[in-house]
């Protein structure tokens, strides 16, 4: 897996996680798929909560609590020396701000407002963006779709202001395929609107990222609010499989034509309650604690 997170620093990705589909801010953790992810143990798996992931003894991803309650996740930027961190602040005992800043100046900055509902699920949210220079700088909205259910995630419309202006003139939608509790693909479609705010699909181009062959294992950030993880894929929608409540084995990129698709595998090695500790090749470690 060593070659795995190269690959996602390659393409934005930053390797882990993340969280049960009834996952909230109050860090329950409900594995869903194939025995509950613990191969039908009676003894429950020890609450824990991810601390870092480390590649060759190097801090990739790292993650503060206080008590129970999450604050902050740092995480490494592609293939810069640059780290985002997360950090989040809760309003009437749920997040209500998110804030991802980076490391090195200069670098883009996301403010996110999301209004989570009593599941933990993002049902809103906005996001403001700020660059070095006001061209490149953005407010976004984004409208959450979900299932009759009300816990998968089926859409994802965002509408952008940029550079200052008031109008909206960009969209992203994102479409949500799933296989059984895990999201198997998002179809990311990006382009402008029309004078009257509809999608222009005229302008539209399309990147597909799949997540493939999910085992029945318990994803390792079962712990970590879910809204943390949906604030950071809508700035880099790679990271979608982490809302997922086990771990793909393959991710595969299609960008717009005529870029070409790549493909990667993910393997994992598991402790005795079927939580990842590191990858097949002991390289990429990930590191726990007890709650």
């Amino acid at each position: 897996m060593g070659k795995n997170y190269l690959f996602k620093v390659i393409t934005g990705v930053f390797f882990g996680l993340l969280v049960s589909c009834d996952n909230s801010s109050s860090d329950q953790f409900e594995p869903s798929a194939n025995n509950g992810g613990n191969n039908g143990n009676t003894t429950p798996p020890p609450a824990r909560v991810i601390e870092k992931i480390t590649l060759n003894n190097n801090v990739q991803e790292e993650y503060t609590m206080n008590g129970t309650a999450f604050q902050k996740g740092m995480l490494r930027d592609g293939n810069t020396n640059n780290y985002y961190t997360g950090t989040v602040t809760y309003i009437n005992n749920k997040i209500g701000k998110i804030k991802f800043l980076g490391s090195i100046g200069g670098s883009m900055s996301y403010d996110f407002s999301v209004s989570e509902d009593s599941k933990g699920n993002v049902y809103s949210a906005t996001c403001t963006a700020t660059a070095a220079t006001a061209l490149d700088s953005y407010v976004s909205d984004y409208i959450f779709t979900y299932d009759a259910s009300g816990k998968k995630l089926t859409k994802i419309l965002e509408k952008r202001k940029v550079a200052g202006n008031t109008a909206y003139s960009l969209f992203t939608e994102n479409t949500f395929t799933y296989n059984g509790d895990n999201i198997f693909k998002v179809e990311s479609t990006k382009g402008t609107l029309t004078a009257t705010g509809d999608p222009n699909l005229a302008t539209a181009k399309l990147t597909v990222y799949s997540f493939q062959n999910y085992d029945s294992k318990i994803n390792p950030f079962s712990t970590i609010p879910k809204s943390f993880f949906t604030a950071w894929s809508l700035a880099r929608p790679e990271n979608f499989y982490r809302i997922s409540p086990n771990n793909p084995t393959s991710l595969f990129v299609m960008p717009p034509s005529p870029a070409p698709g790549v493909n990667t595998p993910m393997t994992y090695v598991y402790d005795a309650f079927n939580y990842p500790v590191s990858d097949k090749d002991q390289i990429l470690k990930y590191t726990y604690r007890t709650l």
